[in-house]
């Protein structure tokens, strides 16, 4: 129960949810950040326009409040000292008005607040600009060292005296007012915007989650198909094919593992044929060779066949040799080591070679090899020691199967396109279902084939060959009997010299 429990928790579907609703979480987060910037930015603009309206008014007041004061020649008869009036008198307004009243001397330290917290605080009054001016105040926010940060401060401009007010002369008051607000904070704004992100969220999560897990099910189900198909294969199970029927990327993904599957269950037939084939192709030399090796050390063989002996051991040892080597080859091809070289090849020369190679063994037999060459053939971007391996071995296979006094045809010719190499031998037809199948490894179709000598790898070898210089090679039957393989290959529009 534990083990499901944690693999659903840890699943590919659950991260997929939780990383929608994580996303969901994130957008609204940020939504609330713009939206707080924004706010707040509005709050202060609108406590500052309100300020800015009332604060002629508190001003005013302020400033009668403090010449009042000054005047009231009963203040200290009535048993009140003049500063604690003033103190109620500013305490007042400020509460009337929502804001703090300072008192700020001519050297900028703060003498009087109504909100007790910047008696003997410098408080520096910015010079007014021509539209400070103009709308009769000055309004500022403090600088990173002052002691208390979320204020805004509103100030008679610079210039402004008592005048407008009925004081003059010797009656003018040496100290300026100053009206502090508290500005909102970014604490306050969250605290304003959170209860609504907070029902937002609850609202979108719930109706984003089952689209969501629907997604999130149709990513993970392909993904979970081919999870299990991979596990099946390393069981050793290749016939695993996913089909999902979409054409996005875990569509292409499914088709792609499918045609792996297919190369891979192809490729592990192919590797226990090959087991099996070099096994037993191995087997019949080396019985030979244990068997003369007995004979020879036990003392069983009679002197007049010591040669033989020796004879039929050289054969096998050369057979077992030439079928080592071939799969080193082959080996060399599939790993990709096979180092090549490119340039232009004298292909009717190189053809020539392969031809005068098999010619002891056609005349061995008594074939007849006829040629017909276009002269100055050339093929581009190729590499002439695998094309020569390669067209040998169809030589070969030719000589191998072409009956006694038969015939052997070698055409090769160009055009702008491409150019072609044919070998036709006389002899018996391949039968047509293993035509498809002459270049595999080991295969020898039908039984004049299997009891031929050699490797069975020549033609597969001349296949990888062909295609390592982009070329193709195929096989097809003749009407008159006897069987033609074809090179073709590109020859980017130079044929000849």
């Amino acid at each position: 129960m534990m083990a499901r429990l944690r693999s659903f928790l840890f699943s590919f579907q659950t991260k997929l949810v939780l990383a929608m609703m994580g996303i969901i979480v994130i957008a609204l987060g940020l939504a609330g950040a713009v939206f707080v910037a924004r706010d707040r930015a509005d709050r202060e603009q609108r406590a500052l326009d309100r300020i800015a309206a009332s604060s002629p008014l508190i001003y005013q007041q302020a400033l009668i409040a403090l010449v009042a004061n000054d005047r009231d020649p009963a203040a200290e008869s009535n048993g009140a000292p003049r500063p604690q009036q003033l103190s109620e008198a500013l305490q007042e307004i400020a509460n009337a008005k929502d804001a703090r009243i300072l008192i700020v001397t001519g050297q900028d330290v703060v003498l009087y607040d109504t909100g007790e917290r910047l008696g003997g605080v410098i408080l520096r009054i910015p010079k007014s600009s021509l539209n400070d001016y103009n709308r009769g105040f000055v309004a500022w926010q403090p600088s990173a060292d002052f002691p208390e940060q979320d204020l805004t401060f509103v100030s008679a401009s610079s210039g402004t005296d008592f005048d407008a007010f009925g004081v003059a002369g010797d009656d003018v008051v040496p100290f300026r007012i100053i009206i502090a607000v508290e500005s909102d904070t970014i604490a306050d704004a969250w605290r304003g915007v959170l209860p609504s992100l907070v029902l937002a969220g609850l609202i979108a999560i719930p109706l984003s989650l089952i689209p969501a897990i629907l997604l999130a099910g149709q990513v993970s189900t392909p993904v979970r198909r081919l999870t299990a198909a991979s596990e099946a294969m390393a069981q050793g199970d290749f016939g695993q094919r996913v089909e999902v029927g979409r054409d996005d990327e875990v569509g292409r993904l499914a088709r792609a593992f499918t045609v792996m599957a297919e190369r891979v269950g192809q490729r592990d037939h192919q590797m226990r044929a090959l087991l099996a084939n070099v096994s037993h192709d191995l087997k019949t030399p080396m019985t030979s060779i244990t068997g003369y090796a007995h004979a020879l050390t036990d003392g069983t063989a009679e002197p007049d066949d010591v040669q033989h002996i020796g004879q039929v051991l050289g054969e096998e040892a050369q057979h077992v040799n030439a079928l080592l080597e071939d799969l080193l080859y082959l080996g060399e091809i599939d790993a990709g080591q096979l180092i090549t070289r490119r340039e232009n090849v004298d292909f009717d020369e190189l053809v020539a070679r392969c031809v005068r190679r098999i010619e002891p063994v056609a005349h061995a037999k008594d074939v007849e090899v006829g040629l017909d060459i276009q002269p100055d053939l050339v093929l581009q971007d190729a590499d002439p020691d695998k094309l020569e391996r390669a067209i040998t071995n169809v030589l070969e296979n030719a000589v191998k199967f072409a009956p006694k006094n038969g015939d052997i045809t070698v055409v090769a010719a160009a055009d702008t396109a491409r150019l072609f190499c044919a070998v036709t031998n006389s002899g018996s037809r391949i039968d047509e279902d293993d035509l498809p199948r002459i270049f595999d490894r080991f295969f020898r179709g039908d039984r004049a084939r299997r009891t031929a000598s050699g490797s069975g790898l020549g033609l597969s070898i001349a296949r990888e060959l062909v295609e390592l210089n982009h070329g193709r090679i195929q096989a097809a039957n003749e009407a008159a009997g006897g069987v033609t393989f074809t090179f073709t290959f590109p020859t980017n529009g130079a044929a000849t010299r």
